[in-house]
């Protein structure tokens, strides 16, 4: 695991000031990096709330499945919603924000990501074949969104992940303050290293 343009020699323990108490924690990557499960754990260390901005995008939506948006309303009106969403929580202050994986992809979107001001930016990288096993062991989680591309019908095949990374990895990397590698990684190691480094 690395992290990068951060050296964590230069973090001193757990003790949050009032800067760090207030600052943003922004998670970035791939459905099945564990953005949710790990930011829930985060939020709940720091006294900070946890944002899902998949689910503010869906209550815009009357609650419906990202899946359902996609097909009633489609890509376009669920990206445009992702991406005010992305606005209004950069916007907020002293909560743990898990950033759906294709935020990044909307320009409006990134450029509120990449001006939020005091936010750390932290990219859950994965191996594609493992991101496809965490997403195959979640059948409620696939049949709720739609599918990887226009090829995939929903199925996590590694190849069709792969495809999406090719295009998604540069951005997310742009956009991050460090990379975080959880291929091998499990929940409580990734909390260990994060609350050490940036909480």
């Amino acid at each position: 695991m690395c992290f990068a343009d951060e050296d964590p020699a230069t973090h001193h323990g757990h003790q949050m000031g009032s800067e760090s108490q207030m600052s943003n924690i922004v998670l970035i990557g791939y459905r099945g990096c564990g953005k949710t499960s790990l930011g829930k754990k985060i939020a709940h260390k720091t006294w900070k709330d946890f944002i899902d901005t998949d689910e503010r995008v869906r209550d815009r939506f009357d609650g419906a499945t990202i899946a359902e948006i996609w097909e009633t309303h489609g890509e376009p009106a669920f990206r445009e919603a992702e991406a005010q969403v992305a606005r209004e929580v950069m916007a907020e202050s002293g909560a743990v924000i898990a950033l759906g994986g294709g935020t990044l992809m909307h320009a409006d979107a990134r450029a509120a990501v990449e001006a939020a001001d005091g936010a750390k930016k932290i990219f859950l990288h994965c191996r594609a074949a493992v991101l496809a096993e965490r997403i195959a062991a979640d059948p409620a989680g696939t049949n709720n969104r739609p599918g990887l591309t226009t090829d995939s019908g929903g199925a996590a095949d590694p190849d069709e992940i792969a495809k999406v990374l090719e295009e998604r990895d540069p951005v997310y990397r742009e956009v991050a303050d460090a990379v975080l590698d959880v291929t091998y990684l499990d929940l409580e190691g990734a909390l260990s290293y994060i609350m050490r480094t940036y909480a």
